[in-house]
């Protein structure tokens, strides 16, 4: 029994000396993926709000594409568009990854904005057609899978 007792407060003393004297380090972890300078995930968020308002579109059953409020709500998209355009213009970043991946952010906004004016020209026109969605779609999908590669720090 003392030969157990001994062990265990020999072990304690040897826990508590590598505790008082840093012998138990904690790791720091290093994020060592690509800085952006601009908030994707904001961009992303919008564009998915904005996937789901004209997909809500493109379903509703009728006969007259001049659904009351969707002109204001496309022109609306379009203005959140061209805001996050003009904050990626002249945008520069050190790693060439970074630059590349909002290179593909521009690239869905502006076929976004595409799809927004030729929907908004059918409207008018009293066409009852909307225009594809499969490249704007395929973009989405390329630019919500790349986000979380890189880390957003602001300039």
């Amino acid at each position: 029994m003392k030969k157990l007792l001994l062990s265990v407060a020999l072990f304690a003393g040897a826990m508590l000396a590598l505790t008082g004297c840093g012998g138990t380090d904690t790791v720091e972890t290093i994020d060592d993926r690509p800085v952006i300078h601009f908030d994707a995930g904001s961009i992303i968020s919008s564009a998915r709000d904005h996937q789901i308002k004209m997909l809500t579109l493109s379903s509703i059953p009728r006969d007259d594409v001049n659904v009351p409020g969707a002109v204001e709500e496309l022109q609306g998209m379009q203005a959140d568009n061209d805001m996050y355009l003009a904050e990626l213009e002249g945008l520069q970043h050190k790693v060439s990854a970074a630059d590349e991946y909002k290179d593909l952010v521009v690239e869905y906004l502006e076929a976004e904005n595409a799809y927004i004016d030729q929907t908004i020209e059918n409207v008018h026109a009293g066409s009852i057609s909307l225009p594809s969605r499969f490249s704007m779609d395929t973009l989405y999908s390329r630019t919500n899978a790349k986000v979380s590669d890189f880390r957003y720090e602001p300039k």
